[in-house]
């Protein structure tokens, strides 16, 4: 029994690395003969290829966007056409910008702004008015004009117009 184990081992060693070794091969010939001459095949065949559903859900999964592409798309399937270059633009930021510098790079070559707009209430506090509320003259009063007489003048007094 102990020379017949031994064997047995050596038998599947050489039967596993037979497996590994034709695998390898397989590998290498459809890398290297099989695979250029189908993908030659395939762009001879998508030269007529046009924008489709199809197409863009395919580019899509292959960008393995997240949860927040959803949120921000909503359901392929009811995407116009006029808005695919968005859907991808989107799935390709989400992909890119795990980093903020990935994100700034895409914005910049897709020449998308990532400036906003201050918020309004944020302006208000930093900008006081330059009036104080109780300053703010009634609609249809009185103003003086530059260069206009001051109703004070002590020459015009006691005379009416």
């Amino acid at each position: 029994m102990r020379e017949i184990r031994p064997a047995i081992v050596d038998i599947d060693r050489y039967l596993e690395e037979a497996a590994r070794a034709h695998q390898q091969h397989e590998a290498d010939r459809w890398r290297h003969e099989l695979r250029p001459r189908a993908i030659r095949t395939f762009a001879g065949r998508a030269a007529t290829l046009t924008w489709s559903r199809a197409l863009l859900k395919l580019v899509v999964e292959e960008l393995y966007p997240d949860d927040l592409f959803t949120e921000l798309v909503g359901n392929l399937d009811r995407v116009p056409a006029r808005q695919w270059p968005r859907v991808l633009a989107i799935a390709v930021v989400l992909r890119r910008s795990w980093r903020r510098d990935g994100l700034a790079r895409v914005a910049r070559r897709l020449r998308i702004s990532l400036t906003t707009p201050p918020d309004r209430t944020e302006r208000r506090r930093q900008c006081p008015s330059p009036t104080r509320p109780s300053r703010i003259p009634f609609s249809g009063s009185p103003r003086l004009r530059p260069g206009s007489p001051l109703r004070s003048d002590p020459a015009r007094r006691g005379s009416r117009p």
